[in-house]
This record gives structure tokens, sequence and C-alpha cells, in this order.
């Protein structure tokens, strides 16, 4: 083989030819400490991926030999089943979906539970108990004055009505002596560790009179009007005690549990005992009870309905309206305070309307418009109902809910009235008479 000419080395110098094997020698200058710059790459060849993606000390290690020999082959993983997919059905698509079989079966399990609830575990159903109120029992002492407790409801729903149309617990008193009681100071309350107390205004109970306190929690004591006690009763059981107005007490008592609309009463017997014949400011007596639950008519009521007329177009009132309108008459021989009294066009609905604190003299006849305006404008008195014109019933109550009287008639044309005559037979007239003798 025939040698390249070599091309001439720097300052003449000629080129040492290189012996196979042999390392090529370095200049005198030569310093191995210095840094060496990096050959440059041939053209076309490509540096090792690893030293150009990662540092020195993340370059792989080296791996040990597995003991033993071979490395055993590792189990792949099974394939990760594919998502569903539409798939084509006829001229639609049918799409994949998830088993309902899960949700019937929780839906099936809860209406076992359901159902076991309900009819074993709890026949009765659900209720939210009242949470009972801790009764300090007390001594009982009964009253020596005359003035007693005489009938407590601590569950009212129905039975009694105060001179808003609700119904709060109540309490009744009675003056079972022969001569008035004067009551005014005395205090009536259901613990003696408390301050809530309810004292009475100016009041001189006379011989078998009764009064109603609610105990509705709003203290009303006003003289002559409905009174309210600021303390509730529990019908889990309570206690009530009875005052003078020097602090001595006059009478307290424990009330057991009572049920909606039942009442801890005095009996004739002397005997209190729990019973659902309610019967406020009347005896207790299962007659008087009678008379309370049902349309039955008072004997010998003092106030009656005299005339009723339900298609008024002629007879303005004081103010000037045409309304129809209602008569009250006072018969008796004494005045008769109607504060608590009602009327109601429904006897379903006793005391729908109730009369404001009026008093109507022996021998006056006072009118009540059934405009269904529900107010008292210059002394004239407007019902929260209005009279049909045919089939009508018009109901009178007391304080208590008892029925006064009851009028009933078919049919009343424009400018008729329904008139009560002297020997208390209903006639229909031509000539009403409005707040005076018929």
């Amino acid at each position: 083989m025939q040698n390249r000419p070599q091309p001439p080395r720097p300052n003449g110098a000629s080129r040492r030819p290189v012996q196979p094997g042999a390392q090529p020698s370095r200049p005198a200058s030569y310093n191995a400490n210095a840094p060496q710059r990096p050959a440059a790459p041939r053209q076309g060849a490509q540096p090792p991926r690893y030293a150009q993606s990662r540092p020195a000390a993340q370059q792989p290690r080296p791996c040990a030999p597995y003991p033993g020999g071979a490395r055993p082959a590792q189990p792949r993983p099974a394939p990760r089943p594919a998502p569903a997919r539409p798939v084509p059905h006829g001229n639609g698509i049918t799409l994949y979906r998830p088993s309902i079989l899960k949700p019937l079966a929780l839906l099936a399990a809860a209406l076992a539970v359901g159902i076991l609830l309900q009819f074993v575990l709890m026949p009765s159903g659900w209720t939210m108990a009242e949470k009972p109120r801790a009764a300090e029992a007390v001594a009982e002492i009964a009253s020596s004055r005359g003035v007693r407790i005489n009938e407590v409801m601590t569950a009212n729903k129905s039975a009694c009505y105060d001179e808003t149309g609700a119904c709060p617990d109540w309490i009744e008193l009675y003056n079972a002596s022969s001569s008035p009681v004067d009551i005014t100071g005395w205090v009536l309350t259901d613990k003696t560790s408390r301050s809530i107390r309810f004292t009475f205004p100016e009041h001189v109970m006379q011989s078998g009179e009764y009064v109603i306190v609610f105990a509705s929690g709003l203290l009303k004591n006003d003289a002559g009007g409905t009174w309210h006690a600021p303390f509730k009763l529990s019908s889990a059981g309570d206690t009530l005690l009875l005052f003078d107005e020097g602090g001595t007490i006059v009478q307290s008592m424990n009330i057991p549990a009572l049920d909606e609309d039942c009442v801890y009463a005095l009996g004739e017997n002397g005997m209190w005992s729990a019973t659902r014949e309610y019967t406020p400011l009347m005896e207790n007596t299962s007659y008087n009870y009678a008379l309370l639950t049902t349309t039955q008519v008072a004997q010998d009521s003092d106030l009656i309905i005299t005339e009723i007329m339900a298609s008024n177009a002629s007879y303005p009132s004081p103010n000037g309206g045409l309304y129809d309108w209602i008569e009250i008459t006072n018969r008796g021989s004494e005045a008769i305070n109607l504060s608590g009294y009602g009327l109601s066009d429904k006897a379903t609905k006793p005391s729908r309307w109730r009369f404001p604190d009026v008093t109507i003299q022996p021998g006056e006849s006072i009118v009540v418009y059934a405009s269904g305006l529900d107010k008292t404008v210059d002394g004239e008195m407007h019902a929260d109902f209005r009279l049909a014109s045919e089939s009508e019933s018009v109901y009178l109550y007391n304080a208590s809910r008892q029925v006064l009287d009851a009028v009933t008639y078919d049919n009343l044309k424009t400018d008729q009235s329904y008139q009560r005559q002297a020997d208390g037979t209903w006639s229909v007239s031509t000539s009403p008479t409005p707040g005076t003798a018929n």
C-alpha cells in the first residue's frame, strides 16, 4: 500500500510517521491537568442518548445478578375491559347500561325495613313525644275559703276558646260559698319557686260564680276582660297553687297527665278525677257536657235570638250601610256582659264570631250586622260571616260554648225578616223591627 503524502507541519517541521500500535506523541507544552475541549462529533454520528438527557447522578445502575440464575418472568396483568360502546341494532342504536339489580335490591331492603318499623316495632306510627316537664309534687291543701280551683285542662284542642278563637289551656275557679268573696290581689301559679304568676285584678266573685284563667303564657289581667296567666301547663303532669292577697295559701293540688281535651275536675261527690266531660263555666255534670257537645239548646236562657234579616235592601244601619242582621234580646231581669259570647252560622264552628266587651240590659235588644267585616265601629257590631237567603241557621253561644239559642229558616225574600212572636213561635214578616220589640 502506498503511503499518502503528509501535509507539512508548522514551522517547516516534518511529521514523524506513526508506527502501528504506538501512541502519538504530545507537544512539550501539553498540560494533562488542563481542561480539555471535547472533540467535535463526527459527521453523522449520534451522541449517547442517556448522556444528553440524564445527569451523571441519574445514570442507570447495573442490576445485581438474580440469585439462582435468570429472573423468572413476571405475569402480566389482565387486560382492562373496554368501556361500553353503542352497538348497532337494526335501524337504531342499543346502549349497554349498568345493571339495575343493585338499586332494586337496595329499594327492596328499604321497603322491608319500613314495613318492619310500621307494623311490628311501631304499629302506632311515628310521634313527636312532648318533652315532659318535671312536676314538683306539692302537699295538697283543700280550699276552706269558698273560692276553689274546680276544673283544669292541660291539653286543650277544641274544648274551650278564648276571646281570639284560640284554644289555650285553662283553669276554672268557682265560688262554692253562699256569700261573695273578694279575690282582688289573689295569686295563681304553677310553681312555688317561680316568680311567674297570675295576680287577679279587682273582682268580687258572687256566690255560685265561675271564672276562667287561660294558661296561655301571656299576661292579661284587666278588670272585666278575659284573663290570661303568664305560664303554661304541662300535659305530662303539673301543679297549681292559689294564694290570697296576703300570701297565705288557699289551695294546692297535683294535676296528673291528661290526654287532649280531657280535664281534671272536682265531681259532685267531692272527688277529683280525670274525665273527657269538660264543662267550662258550668257545673261539672254529664248533662252540661252533653249541652256543650251538641246543638241542644239550653233550657230557660235569658239571652235569645228574636229576629233575623237575610236580604236587606231598605233598612240601613246607623252608619248608613245595608247589611243582613241578627237581633239579640235579654229577656231576663239582670244585665248580661256579652264578652266571650258568640254567634255562628255553622254548628261545626261554635262561637265563630265573638262579641266585644258590651253589656245588654234587661229587656234590651241589640243588633249584630252579618256583613262579614268582623269589626266594631261606633258601637255598630259586624260579624265575620254573612247570611244566605235560603236554608240557613244561626247559633248563639255563651262564653263556655254552650248553645243558648238556635234558629233555622227556609226562605227569606228581600226586606223580609224572620221574627219570634211573644208565644215563642216564628213567622215571616214584611215589617222588620231591628232593635225594637217585634
